[in-house]
């Protein structure tokens, strides 16, 4: 297992009790309409659009070298929040290997709420903050 998908299993299995709590939403799998397939990074990596439409699954590259606590999404900043709805991810397929980023897809769910969603990884939900996201180290 490459050492940004270990890294970020860490990090899952630490929240896993917050994030994949119950009380809220359904754990029913989505439509098939709304099946999204697994990504691969392409290029300079995709941060979505400046000014992304809510329930819209956008292609995204979550940086992922230094964990996965920060997004940058539609002009804002991001800290995972970890909690959200009990979902199962939509992607479909197998999660690529290695890599500074995770290929998937950012959802905005509401102006200051967005999911990233990624082959082998569980939804992560984030929070849009003012705070600035430490240097990577």
């Amino acid at each position: 297992m490459g050492r940004v998908r270990a890294g970020a299993l860490v990090l899952m299995l630490a929240l896993g009790g917050v994030a994949c709590g119950g009380g809220g939403g359904s754990s029913e799998e989505p439509p098939a309409e709304k099946r999204l397939k697994a990504r691969k990074s392409e290029g300079d990596g995709e941060v979505g659009p400046k000014h992304p439409k809510v329930q819209v699954a956008y292609p995204y590259d979550l940086y992922s070298h230094c964990g996965i606590e920060w997004a940058d999404f539609g002009g804002k900043t991001w800290k995972i929040s970890g909690g959200g709805p009990s979902i199962s991810t939509r992607v479909e397929g197998d999660a690529p290997e290695g890599g500074n980023a995770t290929p998937g897809y950012m959802t905005l769910l509401s102006k200051d709420e967005a999911v990233f969603e990624a082959a082998d990884f569980p939804p992560v939900y984030f929070k849009a903050t003012m705070e600035t996201p430490p240097p990577c180290k």
